[in-house]
């Protein structure tokens, strides 16, 4: 695995210059006061307008991304070889599978894991966005809310085990699996697969640049991720994960 190089939406030094002089340009455009990019997303909307001008100038490069997750040895390996995967209802099985193949989860739990993923007990409009889709984010202030640390805290983040299946220290022997993950990966955000974010990219690159608060936006990414694009798998004791303090450390 070779790790490509990336724009990192939090060093402005990473920027293509043309995208640098594009956000620069655009600054005397922002309201005065703002706080966040939420703030400047909502009281600078027209901005939006440029978005499709960001992305264009990221085309054939790769954006810095992150997915914090909690994986099996085998998955590691899996993310090292293969890269991330769009969730499918096949992967949800395999993954049930594969744990029990690999010794980690009895065979009499195999029903239980088939009945009691978080798609299953989520509203259908909730769970249906996640199936064909990577969800990533593009900067590392969002990574110090709690979803993050809950996500890592669960076997298999998102698609964690829960509901009425198990019992309290069944679910706990469940969540506990495995290993803390942060995904490192880039993305080319010029691409289809990249259209869905919570905002457009260019409200972030400029709440960069002005030191604004609550940066990062989540990207819906609809296409698997391969190997290359694969900057790092990281977990407890190692800077890129350590620098977050309030994550889990086992």
């Amino acid at each position: 695995m070779t790790a490509p190089d990336t724009v990192d939406l939090d060093d402005p030094a990473t920027w293509p210059a043309h995208l640098s002089a594009l956000i620069t340009d655009l600054v005397p455009a922002v309201p005065a006061g703002l706080d966040t990019a939420s703030d400047l997303h909502n009281e600078a909307s027209e901005l939006a307008m440029y978005d499709a001008q960001v992305r264009e100038m990221l085309a054939g490069r790769l954006l810095r991304t992150y997915h914090a997750t909690r994986l099996l040895n085998h998955e590691i390996e899996d993310v090292r070889a293969f890269g991330l995967r769009a969730l499918t209802e096949d992967s949800l099985a395999n993954r049930a599978d594969r744990a029990i193949q690999a010794g980690s989860i009895d065979i009499a739990y195999l029903t239980a894991l088939q009945e009691s993923t978080a798609l299953l007990h989520e509203p259908t409009h909730a769970a249906k966005h996640r199936f064909g889709e990577v969800s990533l984010v593009s900067s590392r202030q969002p990574l110090e809310k709690s979803w993050a640390v809950r996500l890592l805290s669960n076997w298999g983040g998102e698609v964690r085990q829960f509901g009425p299946a198990w019992t309290d220290s069944e679910f706990e022997t469940i969540r506990r699996l495995g290993r803390p993950s942060l995904i490192i990966a880039g993305v080319d955000v010029s691409t289809p697969a990249a259209v869905g974010t919570g905002r457009e990219l260019i409200f972030d690159f400029l709440g960069t640049r002005l030191g604004l608060n609550g940066n990062g936006v989540t990207i819906h990414y609809t296409a698997d991720i391969p190997a290359k694009q694969i900057v790092n798998v990281c977990h407890p004791g190692h800077p890129e994960y350590d620098r977050h303090t309030h994550f889990p450390r086992s």
